[in-house]
């Protein structure tokens, strides 16, 4: 290529640089007009947060404390055989119900059979004895000039001797019939029987060798342990002036197992024990509950809750409602002119994910706890704070729970 085709293209090269600028600069100056020209858009005016909100409802409710305890069998009997010997059978089926005098275990009896015609044998032996020295003192009677005073003597007390014999082999004999009659173990309670600790065939040692145990389970116990301030508010709210030990109890609980979420089986506490353990400072109580179904078995874990005061009417609301602040509890209420107000409660107990609010202090009505028809805020709190202008959705007030513990306190009520 020679130097003036270079120099024509290098020429061709600038031009098109060049108007490349000034497009550029064209552009730029009519963006720059046509936005002048045009006015900004106003900005958007910002809308109050939503919130969601209901109204508490009032119910009669009672206060409770719970407990953890264990349930023990009515009664239980270790069974144990009277007599030594061999087991022969023993007909029953291990878990199974028995009544009160079925036969349980059957030792081998011949050798008692031995004992029992050994003392029969023995007592015929003491009878006769007995009649002849009774008559050889009625012969002595009748010649009683030509004998000496010492032989008539001795023949009474040979004929007296002879009849305590006879008494002491009857009571032989009855103890024969009674060790016999031991040879069969029955059942001293009905009740639910355990499984054989002995099989038959071997050797078991009278009043050692525990054979089984029988459990009754109609009706059921339930221990547990009651902190000494709870028990002494206790008998000061439900019991004033009245005497636990000589008058007892008899408060009506309820109790749930480990499975169930409700507690709906009732009972009555019948035993207050005598003394305060020292190193745990709680106080043992027994409650009573029917078993007709003898579903309930010792041992079980449940718990108690054990009514605290007279029922009374309070005001509930959702869980979701209460908010914490450190150690105090608080709810957002939306006011007339719905805006946020920050109300601290006192919690009380929590009943169906509903929890029941305290009345406030006295003077500090408007400023904590809450009233009927309070707008208390449910959902939408993440952006509230005191005296934020807010829209509000209502939602209906939630049903009324189902309340055990007052229900049947107030059955109980009735029935007297």
């Amino acid at each position: 290529m020679g130097d003036s085709a270079r120099r024509a293209r290098r020429h061709e090269c600038n031009r098109r640089r060049w108007l490349g600028l000034v497009w550029s600069a064209t552009g730029l100056l009519a963006a720059l007009v046509v936005g002048g020209c045009e006015k900004a858009a106003p900005p958007k005016a910002a809308s109050n947060p939503r919130v969601i909100v209901t109204t508490p409802i009032t119910d009669a409710v009672i206060d409770y404390q719970d407990f953890t305890g264990r349930l023990d069998a009515f009664k239980t009997v270790e069974i144990k055989a009277r007599v030594t010997g061999y087991i022969t059978d023993a007909p029953f089926k291990e878990g199974d119900p028995v009544k009160q005098g079925s036969l349980l275990f059957q030792i081998d009896k011949r050798p008692y059979e031995a004992d029992l015609n050994q003392a029969k044998a023995n007592l015929n032996v003491a009878i006769a004895d007995r009649n002849f020295q009774e008559k050889n003192v009625e012969r002595y009677g009748k010649v009683l000039n030509s004998v000496s005073r010492e032989e008539y003597e001795t023949a009474v007390a040979a004929s007296e001797k002879a009849a305590a014999n006879v008494a002491a082999m009857q009571a032989a004999l009855a103890r024969a019939k009674l060790y016999l009659d031991y040879t069969g173990v029955t059942a001293p309670l009905s009740g639910r029987i355990s499984r054989r600790n002995v099989d038959p065939g071997n050797l078991i040692t009278a009043d050692t060798t525990a054979l089984t145990t029988i459990v009754a389970e109609d009706p059921m116990y339930a221990y547990f342990d009651v902190d000494e301030r709870t028990y002494l508010d206790l008998l000061g709210q439900t019991m004033p002036g009245k005497s636990a030990g000589k008058e007892g109890l008899r408060l009506p609980v309820l109790m749930r197992l480990a499975n169930e979420d409700e507690f709906t089986t009732l009972g009555f506490v019948d035993f207050v024990d005598n003394r305060v353990v020292a190193t745990t400072g709680t106080v043992r109580m027994r409650g009573v509950f029917e078993n007709p179904k003898e579903q309930l078995k010792a041992g079980l874990f449940v718990r108690i809750r054990l009514p605290m005061s007279a029922s009374y009417n309070a005001l509930l609301i959702p869980d979701e409602a209460i908010q914490s602040d450190q150690e105090r509890k608080y709810v957002w209420v939306v006011n007339a002119k719905n805006e946020i107000e920050y109300r601290p409660v006192e919690l009380g107990q929590s009943l169906q994910k509903l929890r029941v609010i305290k009345p406030p202090a006295k003077g500090k009505e408007g400023m904590e706890g809450l009233s009927e028809g309070d707008r208390v805020v449910i959902s939408g709190m993440q952006r509230a704070r005191n005296g934020l202008q807010v829209d509000v959705e209502v939602q209906a007030p939630p049903a009324l729970p189902d309340v055990p513990l007052v229900r049947v306190l107030n059955a109980i009520k009735t029935a007297k």
